[in-house]
């Protein structure tokens, strides 16, 4: 497991301790609140590990596919679009560079391993499996100017959902905020509007404007960073 993502597990343990043991135990909804807090941390790393330990991405002659840590997931030759490496958007917890293959419906499947990080020569690695695909598939890779567009359109709904999120989250420092001040002054409330239902409003108001304005941002149809090509 990579270093910086070690690290960022370690520091995130010790915050959600830290805040944990700040809520009074005499409330009725903190025991609750803690033994949420420590399951959905076990189930995180439970599922980090077991997705380290048997993932994979496996390529025959009847197309790709990948084994995730409770998932499997299968695209068959014929189905399958292009495969194409691109710049990984999660700094240095993920590699560099990792590899996708799209379907002629415009959705990817990310291909497990077959990084910058675990290839040496990931360019060579990637063109291995294209020259195998177009010789099993029986024709070679052709760009589609519709399919294209599909990849586009489900570029920008990804982009849409990420930012979105990412906005719900940082929506919870103000309603930790809240949450502590309300604690220290002794005031009666619940803190499932700020930590529930402020969070949900956030990511479906974000959501509705990212959506709505997707049509005025600007996205190439041969998307940059796809560093190889047809």
């Amino acid at each position: 497991m990579p270093r910086a993502l070690l690290v960022f597990l370690g520091v995130q343990t010790l915050l959600v301790t830290g805040r944990l043991g700040a809520i009074d135990s005499d409330r009725p909804w903190a025991p609750w609140l803690k033994a949420g807090s420590v399951l959905a941390l076990l189930l995180m790393y439970t599922w980090l590990l077991v997705r380290m330990r048997f993932g994979r991405t496996i390529v025959g002659p009847d197309g790709v596919t990948t084994r995730g840590a409770v998932m499997r997931r299968h695209r068959a030759w014929p189905d399958l679009y292009d495969i194409r490496v691109e710049p990984t958007k999660a700094g240095a917890m993920a590699p560099e560079h990792s590899t996708l293959a799209y379907g002629t419906d415009g959705r990817r499947l990310p291909l497990f391993f077959v990084d910058s990080r675990q290839c040496d020569d990931l360019l060579a690695e990637v063109e291995a499996i294209r020259t195998d695909g177009a010789a099993w598939r029986d024709r070679p890779w052709i760009r589609l100017p519709e399919v294209e567009e599909k990849i586009r359109r489900r570029a920008l709904r990804r982009d849409s959902w990420n930012w979105a999120f990412i906005c719900m989250i940082c929506s919870y420092v103000p309603a930790l905020f809240f949450v502590f001040w309300r604690l220290f002054h002794h005031e009666e409330g619940h803190p499932v509007l700020f930590f529930v239902w402020g969070p949900l409003a956030v990511l479906l108001a974000c959501l509705t404007l990212f959506v709505a304005t997707e049509s005025r941002r600007p996205f190439p149809s041969s998307r940059p960073g796809v560093l190889t090509d047809s």
